[in-house]
């Protein structure tokens, strides 16, 4: 059944290119920039502007809708948010200094999760009935070439990633203690890559050519190479390296180094190419590795009126503390 499952491009429903309607634009400050977190309290985008070690978060950015779910891209550059009021998509995409919201006509509403490629360039729509809607040409020309009927996988698809190019999605699907990690190409039965106890989450890198698989039910973070044949899957970490809670993983920009937040309040680093893992504490519990701007910037954890956990590893790895607006006025001036 897993092999001959039916998986059918539907490209006729989308023949009508994506239209931009009811724009809008947020001016923020110029300079540098880490990125945007969704504060779901506020039902908004955060920017955080500046730097790891001097950076701050801004207030939720003026775009005239209440966000009920987003999905940020890694490149930090744009964003794809579910209005509230008619959970239509919309996107939202840096322009310069500007932040400017868009509506997509032609994305369906209501997605149950959605995830972005790598680079940002695609981005994948997921419905609990079965279909996936693929988005390319991601952020500035954005249109939907394919949507596909994955109805005959396991249910309930657990995590999913899609590729640069928005050519295969990585779906993972089934029951606990029985998770199943799928290649879908497009137009094109899906491939079995491995069975994991569960997925929670599963991240491209090197090109779309390797997956990160985390499995938190194993304590085990995994590693899958040969996606475009039977799949082959490698423990980079797990138990034995002194994991307690794993929370999350992702790669550095390069592929070269593995990222583990642990709800004990540590994060791991292991370089592929071998070696201990170096550990950082953390003052925090993380909820997951968010990718901000930079080659080996991650969010630890969520907007609750303190200060947002950061990890920084683009040299020496540290973690630093990233104040909201009022915390950040209230510091004294620091005087040279």
């Amino acid at each position: 059944m897993k092999s001959s499952l039916l998986v059918r491009t539907l490209t006729a429903v989308f023949s009508v290119s994506f239209a931009f309607a009811g724009s809008s634009i947020v001016t923020t400050l110029s300079g540098p920039r880490l990125g945007l977190v969704f504060d779901r309290a506020a039902g908004g985008l955060r920017p955080i502007s500046g730097i790891p070690g001097a950076a701050t978060t801004g207030e939720p950015l003026a775009l005239g809708l209440t966000i009920s779910r987003a999905e940020i891209s890694p490149a930090q550059d744009a964003a794809l948010v579910v209005n509230a009021r008619n959970s239509s998509v919309v996107l939202i995409r840096a322009s310069g200094s500007d932040w400017v919201a868009a509506s997509l006509d032609g994305a369906q509403p209501a997605p149950d999760s959605m995830a972005f490629s790598p680079g940002g360039s695609a981005a994948a729509l997921y419905y609990g009935t079965g279909r996936v809607q693929i988005l390319t040409g991601l952020p500035a020309a954005p249109s939907t070439p394919a949507e596909i009927d994955v109805s005959s996988l396991p249910a309930p698809v657990t995590a999913m990633a899609v590729d640069d190019t928005g050519s295969f999605l990585l779906m993972a699907a089934g029951q606990a203690e029985s998770v199943s990690l799928y290649r879908v190409p497009v137009g094109s039965a899906p491939v079995l890559l491995g069975s994991f106890r569960s997925v929670s989450s599963v991240r491209l890198f090197n090109a779309g050519q390797q997956a990160l698989v985390t499995d938190t039910l194993a304590a085990t973070v995994y590693q899958v190479t040969g996606l475009t044949g039977a799949g082959v899957t490698q423990v980079v970490a797990s138990a034995s390296d002194g994991i307690q809670g794993l929370v999350a993983a992702d790669t550095d920009s390069a592929g070269q180094r593995v990222f583990v937040a642990d709800g004990s309040g540590t994060v791991f680093i292991f370089d592929r190419s071998g070696g201990p893992a170096t550990t950082i504490a953390c003052a925090c519990v993380p909820t997951g590795l968010f990718r901000l701007a930079g080659a080996a910037t991650f969010r630890l954890t969520e907007p609750a009126g303190g200060p947002l956990q950061v990890l920084d590893a683009n040299s020496a790895p540290r973690i630093v503390a990233v104040p909201p607006p009022a915390q950040a006025a209230a510091l004294p001036e620091v005087r040279r």
